[in-house]
Order: structure tokens, then C-alpha cells, then sequence
């Protein structure tokens, strides 16, 4: 009997100490794995680069179609990531906001980067199948949050099977330059970047997703920033109830589909984009009236296209008054995602008090926002969006669209009402009042109850 108890004693013994080291282990796992706040950011982004810049190396060699590679395009995002990390680290007046922001976005790319090798792809042996038997497949990828492109390969289109790599990105490492492109252009659109090397081995069908309205017609052109051309591959079947864009490709490479026709029918379709642009300023010149342009969504605007012709009179002058708050933020600071943010919230709300601007007649409330915080230097980041056709506001005083929760973002209102379209869109008359205010609600918190 003593023997029995001895050893039940002993079996409970080994089973506390083994619950122990299991509790003793994912409490070491939890510790190294918690986000501890540093004193200092720049050794660990200094850190961080090192281990991206040796991770890069260690992949240049591995690059191609084939599945577990790397996509060229795929390595050349991931420098320009390591760049813009070092560009901070190197900034001696960058501050510690900065470096943190920097450090956690290089471990996330670096998290990423490591999954990013090619994972959809049709082998070379898979294609000479398909072209053998003449038939037909559809493969669908990821291409942006909550949106699909899909490639559908015709077996009769097949000339020559190659290994066809079908990664696909809205925002490529060339996504800034062509939205820039675009927006010298003036053009709607979807921007497509097929991270194929080379051809495809025929012509294949890509179906993007794209922001339609009214549109009937869009097409689909090429993007060469080297040789700085545009040129045509096919027109785009469009599909509203989608909301997709459908063309003809036969190589990788950076696509946008537009709803302006380029080209002229007959005539040469590859198109320098220097000429482009000199033709799209003078037709600015030329049709400018004052007029707004076509609405968008709440936050999107871009150039109004105001310059007068050189024969006629100089616009008059006009002036506004404009005025920038974030009074929720202040009211309420842990709304904020990142309290470190709260640095930019002033405790009355006010980012800039209410500024007289006086600026040329037919200005738009955006070039009135750009004008006042360049000369106030006030931190405002814009960017293009193809899709709308028109600039969308992301951030002011360093406060961008999420920080203050998932409803969050900048709204604007003229002599007290919330246009329902974009900034850009709205011209001004001489006396107008604009407030830029920071909504934590989708406008409800600072007194725009309009449906969105």
C-alpha cells in the first residue's frame, strides 16, 4: 500500500512539474514576444535594416517565375521599403515618433517579405498541357484589401508555354510614379501591376477590379517609366454590376486602364508621356472656366484645372478663410490608436484658427488647404487616386484617416455645409469660410448627419 501511495506521490510530482515548465515556457514566449516599449528606437532600426538589407541579399539570387522564387518586383518593393527605413535612420533631426513608426513598419515588411516568393503559378508543364488540349483555365489571386484579380489562360492562345508567375498588385513599387502620370494627365482609372518577368508565352485575360460609374468605354495601356511611353494593348470589357475591368495582356509589367481613349485608330498607339502631359496643360490652359469638376467621394480632390489662356485677363483675386480642428481628438484623446499621437492634438482642438487666405479666383478648397499649410507649415499629405480620379487628403498635423478609430478621418465643410463630393471639386467665391475638421464618426461628432 505504501508503495501505491509513494509512487502516486511521485506521478503528481512529475505532472505539476511539467504543467510548471509549460506555464514557465509560454511566459518566456509572451515576454519576447510583447512590443516593449524602447527609451530608444534609432539602435533598433539600425538593427532592423541590417537583418532586411541581409534577408534581400540572401534572396537576390533567388528571383524569377518559378514557384517559391522571388518576382523582381517583388525584391525591388521590398528595397524601396529598406530605403525609406534608412532615410529615417540616417535624418538626424528625425524624431522618436518617427524612428518608432519606422522600426515597427521595417519588422512588418520584413514579416511580410518573407512570404511574399511567387505561390501562384501555372509551370511551364501546366501550360504545355493546356495548349496541348486546347483548353481553359481561370486562376484567381489576391491583388488589394477585400479585392481579386483573375487571369483566365486560353490553351489555343498559348504560342510558346513558359512558366507564367500570377502575382498581381494595385500599389506595385511603381504605383506612385504612374499615379503622379495620371494625374498630369488628368485621368480616371485602375492602376495593375502583373509581377510576371517577361511574357506570358501568348495572350492571356486579366480581370481587375475598377471603380465604375457611368463609363461604357476604358483601355487598357502599357507602362514603360524607363522609355517613358504609354502604349496600347487592347480595349477593356467593363462589367457595373462588378465593378470590374477586363483586357488582353501578353507580358508582365505595369498596366493602367483608363476611361480616355489615347490613341487614334490607324495611327501609332505607343505614346510619349512628356508629349501626353504638355498636350493635357494646354488643354487645361485652354478649358479652364471655373467650373467644378465631376463630384467624387467626401475626401477625394484633385487640380481644378484653373489657368486661364494666355489671351485672356488674369483671374482676379479672391479671399477666403479657412480653419483646421481636431475638437473629438481633443475631447477624447484615447480614441486615439497610437497615443504617442496625442503630441498632435492641441488641447483646445484648434490646428490652425480661423486664417484669412486670399488666392486666385476659381481655387478650390484644396488649393487653399496646400497653400495655407505650406505657408504655415503644417504637415498635409494628399496622394492621387486613380480609381476616383482625384487627390484624396490622408493626413493633417500628422493625423491620418484610422488613427482615431475605424470611422475616423478629415471631412471639410464650406459656409457651414459638408459637400457630398470632393475638395477639389468645390471652387470657391471670395468670402467663403472653410473648416477642416478630424471625425471620429463618420461625420456625426462634428456635425455632418448626411448620409455617406
Amino acid at each position: 500500500m505504501d508503495k501505491e501511495f509513494e509512487k502516486k506521490v511521485k506521478m503528481k510530482r512529475i505532472r505539476t512539474a511539467a504543467v510548471a515548465l509549460i506555464v514557465i515556457a509560454i511566459a518566456v514566449y509572451l515576454i519576447l514576444d510583447m512590443d516593449v516599449e524602447k527609451a530608444d528606437y534609432g539602435a533598433s532600426l539600425q538593427d532592423e535594416i541590417k537583418t532586411a538589407e541581409a534577408l534581400y541579399e540572401e534572396q537576390k539570387a533567388n528571383t524569377g517565375n518559378e514557384e517559391g522564387q522571388y518576382a523582381p518586383y517583388t525584391l525591388l518593393a521590398f528595397a524601396q521599403q529598406i530605403e525609406k527605413a534608412k532615410a529615417v535612420a540616417a535624418d538626424e533631426a528625425s524624431e522618436y515618433n518617427a524612428e518608432k513608426d519606422a522600426y515597427e513598419q521595417i519588422k512588418d515588411d520584413i514579416k511580410a517579405f518573407k512570404k511574399a516568393y511567387n505561390q501562384v503559378v501555372v509551370s511551364a508543364a501546366d501550360a504545355e498541357k493546356l495548349a496541348k488540349e486546347k483548353r481553359s483555365e481561370t486562376y484567381t489571386v489576391d491583388f488589394k484589401k477585400d479585392k481579386e484579380i483573375s487571369y483566365t489562360i486560353a490553351g489555343s492562345d498559348l504560342k510558346k508555354p513558359v512558366t507564367m508567375n500570377l502575382a498581381a498588385q494595385e500599389e506595385g513599387p511603381y504605383y506612385s510614379e504612374i499615379s503622379e502620370i495620371l494625374a498630369e494627365l488628368s485621368l480616371q482609372g485602375q492602376v495593375v501591376s502583373l509581377y510576371q518577368d517577361g511574357v506570358f508565352g501568348g495572350k492571356i485575360k486579366v480581370t481587375a477590379p475598377m471603380y465604375l460609374e457611368k463609363e461604357k468605354k476604358a483601355y487598357a495601356y502599357k507602362v514603360d517609366l524607363e522609355k517613358g511611353t504609354l502604349a496600347y494593348v487592347s480595349d477593356a470589357k467593363l462589367d457595373k454590376e462588378s465593378q470590374t475591368a477586363s483586357f488582353s495582356v501578353s507580358e508582365g509589367g505595369d498596366y493602367v486602364i483608363v476611361t480616355k481613349k489615347m490613341h487614334k485608330d490607324g495611327k501609332k498607339k505607343t505614346l510619349d508621356i512628356e508629349e501626353l502631359e504638355e498636350k493635357a496643360e494646354k488643354e487645361k490652359d485652354s478649358n479652364s472656366d471655373g467650373k467644378n469638376n465631376k463630384p467624387s467621394s467626401s475626401n477625394q480632390g484633385g487640380n481644378s484645372g484653373k489657368n486661364d489662356p494666355s489671351d485672356k485677363p488674369e483671374p482676379a483675386n479672391i479671399t477666403v478663410s479657412i480653419e483646421i480642428r481636431c475638437d473629438t481628438l481633443a475631447q477624447d484623446p484615447s480614441k486615439l490608436e497610437n497615443p504617442a499621437l496625442e503630441a498632435y492634438v492641441p488641447s483646445d482642438g484648434t490646428i490652425l484658427p480661423v486664417t484669412k487666405v486670399t488666392v486666385k479666383e476659381g481655387s478650390t478648397v484644396f488649393d487653399v488647404l496646400n497653400k495655407v499649410c505650406r505657408d504655415k507649415n503644417i504637415h498635409v499629405e494628399s496622394k492621387y487616386t486613380p480609381a476616383f480620379g482625384s487627390y484624396y487628403v490622408e493626413g493633417i498635423n500628422y493625423l491620418y484617416e484610422f488613427d482615431g478609430g475605424s470611422q475616423s478621418g478629415w471631412e471639410y465643410k464650406v459656409n457651414g455645409w459638408f459637400p457630398n463630393y470632393g475638395c477639389s471639386s468645390y471652387v470657391l467665391k471670395d468670402g467663403d469660410s472653410i473648416v477642416w475638421a478630424y471625425t471620429c464618426a463618420l461625420g456625426e461628432d462634428i456635425g455632418d448627419s448626411m448620409p455617406k
